[in-house]
């Protein structure tokens, strides 16, 4: 059972190498730092405290097991096919709450539902594991992670600010100074998605969420892609189509470069009202996507005219921060003349969003179509799915932070793991290609999964199953948006022409009047 979600990511985006500890030590040497060990093999005792290994010490009975039955459910954030977002509050073990409240966007996810395909298996194991690995300002953080024998559970921070989406809905469109600001914080958060090697691939103002002061957090990472680095690409077909880059649509391989098209086509629909290409249906979008001339208001400024042609370039080769510097050159961009960039991620510039909500509790800028129902974690059909098939082994996590302030007597050391952690799968097989290699373990369980479902026949699978009997491609809409906490229901999309799903058409807007659609709806296939 030890972890297959045990993933470290390292600084350039690679899979980081197992270090022996003399290697560890050397290294660590050469950047100056003084070492744990001495000479003769000894622990420094002054840098190093020493323990007796013990039942108490590996697994301390002052620290609180939590599970569901930990949290209070408050108010319901979003739903969709693949689970729930509840805003839930935290119990102490008497079952009483704390004061101040503690409060989190709790993600419930039903196993029956993602494990019947491998790739959403795949993609949820993906997303928890970027949780636990990213730690930044401007991204959510992960608390708690546990599961029952039908659901998983993902217990975020909770953003009481709503979506990006609700704010622009409002304001209509955002001054310059005010879009610099937000897509500055947007910037921030994905450079340093892709200095750790991962690839967004959704933004959109629906998974920005801002918080209690009004900064942004990015969340859903269900369609992320890990271990990109520079000229690295991947072709899955994924993301929301009004702000896919060509090169995702046309699955000629994409790298990095997507993100810089979607924080363009975000930036475009700060600025207008609406993306970029937008079309009656999602064929004539993707028609404009490829084709259409980018057309710009008279009102942008010079700078935002610039920024704006640099960033949605068709060919991906020739986009503003396509190159080694990635983010580098789009923040030297007149565009953010007047951005300190180490005041902005440090949280020392005061947002233009200010919040007003009359309590913690209050769920106002969220939407009423969720929040007027009555919340609940509904029971699961156990006949669906069989825990002695568990492929979630490994998902429990808790925050470090949250390990620190739990344990009345902290025994652990300051000091990070000393090298990378091993992933396993049963007794003989090393993982050491990330979750390639889990990609690689568990699709044979996902399979079986699918194929007792269907009677124990994989030759009648269906969509995404091996051995399906071919027919129209379909991209499945992702309630995986649940972790921006909103997920609208699963829906097919046929990609043939012969049956378009229509969306409801962008009107040309004047400066002012925000035509939003109803919320846009991530897709993904292989």
């Amino acid at each position: 059972m030890a972890g297959v979600f045990d993933l470290e990511l390292t600084e350039d985006g690679g899979r980081a190498e197992e270090l022996s500890d003399e290697e560890y030590f050397e290294a660590d040497e050469a950047r100056g730092r003084q070492q744990e060990y001495g000479g003769d093999g000894l622990p420094n005792e002054e840098i190093m405290e020493t323990i007796e290994l013990s039942a108490q010490t590996v697994n301390p009975s002052n620290v609180r097991k939590i599970g569901r039955e930990s949290f209070e459910i408050i108010s319901l954030l979003g739903k969709g096919g693949y689970g729930k977002v509840l805003l839930t509050e935290m119990l102490d073990e008497n079952r009483k709450k704390h004061d101040p409240p503690k409060l989190y966007a709790m993600k419930v996810l039903k196993k029956a539902t993602i494990a019947r395909n491998q790739k959403d298996t795949a993609h949820t194991r993906a997303e928890r594991n970027i949780l636990e690995a990213v730690k930044h300002p401007f991204i959510v953080d992960l608390h708690y992670a546990f599961q029952t024998d039908g659901k998983l559970y993902l217990v975020l921070e909770y953003l009481p600010g709503g979506e990006l989406f609700t704010h622009l809905e409002k304001e209509g469109i955002f001054m310059e100074d005010m879009a610099s600001f937000y897509l500055g914080e947007i910037l921030l958060a994905i450079e340093h998605l892709h200095t750790l090697g991962v690839i967004y691939r959704d933004l959109k103002p629906e998974n920005v969420l801002l918080d209690s002061k009004g900064h942004i957090k990015l969340t859903d990472f269900g369609l992320c892609k890990e271990s990109i680095s520079l000229g690295d690409i991947t072709h899955t077909f994924c993301g929301t189509i009004e702000y896919m880059a060509p090169e995702i649509v046309q699955r000629s391989g994409h790298g990095k470069a997507v993100d810089w098209w979607s924080l363009g086509a975000l930036m475009y629909d700060m600025l207008t009202g609406q993306p970029p290409f937008s079309g009656e249906n999602r064929k004539k979008t993707i028609d404009k996507i490829l084709r259409a001339k980018l057309s710009l208001p008279p009102y942008l400024t010079n700078e935002a005219r610039g920024l704006l042609k640099k960033l949605l370039k068709k060919n991906p080769m020739d986009r503003l921060g396509s190159g080694p510097d990635d983010a580098s050159p789009i923040k030297a961009h007149p565009f953010f003349r007047h951005t300190n960039w180490n005041d902005l991620l440090n949280k020392r510039i005061e947002p233009p969003i200010k919040i007003c909500v009359t309590s913690a509790y209050d769920v106002s800028l969220f939407d009423t179509k969720f929040t007027k129902q009555t919340p609940c974690d509904s029971p699961v059909d156990m006949t669906v799915f069989s825990p002695s098939m568990n492929i979630f082994d490994g998902f429990t996590y808790v925050a470090p932070s949250v390990l620190t302030e739990m344990a009345t007597k902290p025994w652990i050391s300051e000091r990070g793991p000393r090298s990378p952690r091993k992933s396993y799968k049963g007794e003989n097989l090393l993982l050491s290609n990330g979750l390639e290699g889990f990609y690689q373990a568990n699709a044979a369980a996902a399979n079986d999964i699918a194929a007792a479902q269907q009677g124990g026949n994989p030759a009648v699978g269906g969509p995404g199953v091996p051995g399906s009997t071919a027919g129209p491609t379909t991209v499945v809409a992702s309630s995986r948006a649940v972790n921006g906490y909103d997920a609208p229901d699963m829906e097919e999309m046929d990609t043939t022409g012969a049956a378009n799903t229509a969306s409801a058409a962008i009107p040309t807007s004047a400066p002012g009047h925000h035509h939003h659609q109803p919320h846009r709806r991530s897709c993904t296939i292989d």
